[in-house]
């Protein structure tokens, strides 16, 4: 069997957290290395997956759980014990942003969608 090196560059604070957290583990960065990388090889990230958002209100605590439900039912958590605070400035982030895509994309109808550019060529 063949081996060959992987490397990366990092800044020299990160170097020395690694460093540190790989003494922690008892573990030499070459196999704390070689470890994350095979585990990472183990389980691919799909690059196209569908779903829906839901966010869950806990009355108890006056908090929001963020997750995200896969068409295939998994139900994938993106943040715990979010504040009604940290929800709001995020809409309101997020419609600001959508605002300026829509100017960008000369959008004035409310219920207007993005047209191909090459169906608008075609046609001309």
């Amino acid at each position: 069997m063949e081996f060959k090196s992987v490397s990366a560059k990092m800044p020299m604070n990160e170097i020395t957290l690694f460093k540190a957290f790989c003494e922690k583990k008892g573990v030499s960065p070459a196999s704390l290395i070689r470890e994350l990388i095979l585990r990472e090889l183990e389980v691919p990230v799909p690059h196209t997956v569908a779903g829906k958002n839901k966010i869950a209100y806990d009355k108890e605590n006056d908090r929001f759980t963020w997750s995200v439900v896969l068409d295939n039912g998994e139900d994938v958590e993106v943040l715990r014990n979010v504040s009604s605070a940290f929800l709001e400035e995020l809409q309101d982030t997020i419609c600001k942003g959508l605002e300026e895509r829509a100017s960008f994309i000369g959008r004035v109808k409310k219920d207007s969608v993005p047209v191909p550019s090459g169906i608008l060529r075609r046609g001309r």
